[in-house]
Parts: structure tokens; C-alpha cells; sequence
């Protein structure tokens, strides 16, 4: 009795398994779980890739993206064929739909091309501190549609890629020296010369300033201004030290100006109100 249910059991395996292999059902499932093992390797092999290195360029981690997608349209493909799925008829509808999805979604597709374009230049990479426009940040990520920015005060900002393409993007830390900029009048009286004196002294007695053979301070006479005479000054830094270095230059200089009897002129008003009749 035992023997004649087991193999009842086992006939009716056997048939489930036919109708399933016939039907192409455990092709599928074969082409699925293929596709799984594989992108998971794919993956395993792209992070230990990012692991040995700072910072991962954007075309590594795309073509991760594109290797996935590609395996599992592939797999998917294959495994619908598995079943006797009409994809003639899947593609052609898909097509049309296509179509209409690429009129409606033009925004989109230009900010695509745009993540293209941004990918193959390289022109700055995740860490970097960037300005577009009004909007400056550290590079948090770079994707196909759009990029992300940490502001200084950590909020999270996202920039569309087309948007990096049309207007002039500045990257701050592409370089490991940056030039400290000010600006700043003395007053008419002064004597440039020794003004611009001791200016150089004090850059040569900052620390975090330095000057080379091919970096020199610059002290540029910019304009006469309503009520003084207007000086650009650059000198050299650490990029990574700017923000500090260029706060105590300026404390430094104005403590320097104030020693000379350099005095920094600001513009007076008088404001004169009616008398009363």
C-alpha cells in the first residue's frame, strides 16, 4: 500500500514537473536566479573596487549600473521567451508608449544627455567644493540626472545636470593651492608704496601664506573710490587651509594698517532734516 502511494506521489511530481519544464516556468525561474547570482557578483566585485580607493569616479559606478541593467533585461527576455511570450508584440507597444513617454518627459531626457556629458568630462568629482551660479557645496554625488551638494550650512541641495551644463561651474578644490583674495581702500593720504610694504610683510609673516617662483603676492591698484583708494591683494595658500589662512590674513593686515596709522576710510553722510516753521 506504502509502495503504490509513493509512487502515485512520484507520478504526480513527475507530471507537475513536465507541465512546469513544458511550460517554461523553471526555465524562468532558472534565468532569474542566474541573473540575481550574477549582479550580485557584479556587485561584490564594484565595492571592493570602491574600497582601495577615495573616491570612486561616476563612470564606475555607471557602468555597475549599466552591467545590472543589462543582465537582467537579458534574463528577462530570455525567461518570457521561456514561456511562449509574444515579445514582438511587447516591443512594438512598447515602442508607441516610448514615444509618447519621450515627448512628455523632454526635461528628463535632456538632463540625461547633460549626466552624459558631465560623467565623460570629469571636470570635478565627489568631494570637491563647487559654485553654479548662486549655489556652492561639497559634492556629495553625481548621477545621470543630477548632482548633490552639501552646503556650508549641511542642508542637501540637488542640481539638475542640465542646469550644470548651461551655466559656468567653478570648482574651488580642483587644485591643491588657491590664491587668497581681498580687497580693501586706504585713505587718500596714504603712501602706496608703503602701503603695498607692508602688505608684503605681513604675507611673509603669516603663517599659511607662502610665495615661490611662480606664486608672488599681488597688491593691484583697482580704482578711485568715493572715499578711498581701492587695492586688490592675492597671496598663496593651501586650498584645504583657505578659510582660516584668509581670516587671519585679514586680522593680521587690519592690526598691521592700524600700527602704520593707515587709516581705512568708509564713506559719511550727513543727513540734514527740515527745520520746523
Amino acid at each position: 500500500m506504502e509502495e503504490v502511494m509513493t509512487t502515485e506521489w512520484t507520478n504526480e511530481l513527475l507530471t507537475i514537473w513536465h507541465k512546469l519544464l513544458d511550460g517554461g516556468w523553471v526555465t524562468l525561474t532558472v534565468h532569474l536566479i542566474l541573473a540575481f547570482i550574477i549582479t550580485r557578483i557584479v556587485k561584490n566585485v564594484f565595492l571592493r573596487y570602491t574600497r582601495t580607493r577615495k573616491h570612486t569616479h561616476p563612470a564606475v559606478r555607471f557602468l555597475a549600473k549599466l552591467i545590472n541593467s543589462t543582465i537582467w533585461v537579458l534574463a528577462l527576455v530570455q525567461a518570457l521567451r521561456a514561456i511562449g511570450v509574444d515579445l514582438v508584440s511587447i516591443l512594438g507597444a512598447a515602442g508607441v508608449a516610448g514615444i509618447a513617454i519621450g515627448f512628455a518627459s523632454q526635461t528628463a531626457l535632456s538632463n540625461l544627455i547633460s549626466g552624459f556629458f558631465l560623467i565623460s568630462e570629469s571636470s570635478f568629482k565627489i568631494g570637491d567644493y563647487v559654485r553654479v551660479d548662486t549655489l556652492e557645496g561639497t559634492v556629495e554625488s553625481i548621477n545621470l540626472l543630477s548632482i548633490y551638494l552639501r552646503q556650508p550650512d549641511h542642508s542637501l541641495i540637488r542640481i539638475p545636470c542640465e542646469t550644470l551644463i548651461k551655466n559656468p561651474v567653478i570648482n574651488m578644490t580642483n587644485d591643491k593651492i588657491r590664491r587668497c583674495d581681498l580687497d580693501v581702500g586706504v585713505d587718500y593720504s596714504s603712501d602706496l608704496a608703503h602701503v603695498q610694504q607692508i602688505i608684503e610683510r605681513v604675507v611673509a609673516e603669516q603663517p599659511g601664506l607662502f610665495v615661490d617662483d611662480k606664486h608672488s603676492t599681488t597688491v593691484l591698484f583697482s580704482g578711485f573710490g568715493d572715499s578711498s583708494l581701492n587695492l586688490h591683494i592675492g597671496a598663496w595658500c593651501q586650498t584645504q587651509e583657505y578659510h582660516t589662512v584668509r581670516y587671519a590674513f585679514a586680522t593680521a593686515l587690519l592690526n598691521a594698517f592700524a600700527e602704520a596709522n593707515i587709516s581705512i576710510p568708509f564713506p559719511i553722510r550727513d543727513v540734514r532734516l527740515p527745520k520746523k516753521p
